[in-house]
Parts: C-alpha cells; sequence; structure tokens
C-alpha cells in the first residue's frame, strides 16, 4: 500500500479535517516539494562534475604538452652545453 493509499484510507475513516489527516496532507506536500528540489540540486551537480571532468581532461593534455616541451627545451640546452660552449671569461 502506497502512502498515499493509507492516508486516503485514514482520511476515509477519520474524516478530512481531521489533525492527522491534515499533518500527514501537509508533511507529504513539504516531502514532494523537497525530492523535486533534491532532484534539481543532483541534476546541477551531475553537471557541474560533467563541466570538472572536461576541464581536468583538457588540463591533463594541457599538462601533457608542457612537460614534452620542457623535456625538448632541457634536452636541446643539455646538447647545446655538450657541443663545447663555454661562456666568456
Amino acid at each position: 500500500m502506497t502512502p498515499e493509499e493509507r492516508i486516503n484510507r485514514l482520511e476515509q475513516s477519520l474524516g478530512k479535517n481531521d489533525e492527522l489527516v491534515v499533518k500527514l496532507r501537509d508533511a507529504q506536500v513539504a516531502t514532494s516539494e523537497m525530492m523535486k528540489e533534491h532532484a534539481i540540486s543532483i541534476a546541477s551537480h551531475e553537471r557541474w562534475m560533467a563541466e570538472h571532468r572536461t576541464a581536468m581532461a583538457e588540463h591533463k593534455a594541457a599538462m601533457k604538452d608542457l612537460d614534452e616541451r620542457i623535456s625538448r627545451l632541457v634536452s636541446g640546452f643539455g646538447e647545446f652545453m655538450r657541443s663545447g660552449f663555454r661562456p666568456a671569461t
């Protein structure tokens, strides 16, 4: 039996204006509103996470490129130094 069916049964036996029935209906409405807000929050979070994953992938690619460029620079500098370069004295 669903919560809605239980409230309906209570309403039939206690009456529509009974304090318990009114409070249960109010709680049901509040719960429904909170669930909608929660679903919106989860959807927003999922969008943010997708953007974050994309940004992290772009960052990783940029860092790989930077590492390769630094490696080539260091290698080139080492070759330059081994070629016999001596600073002027």
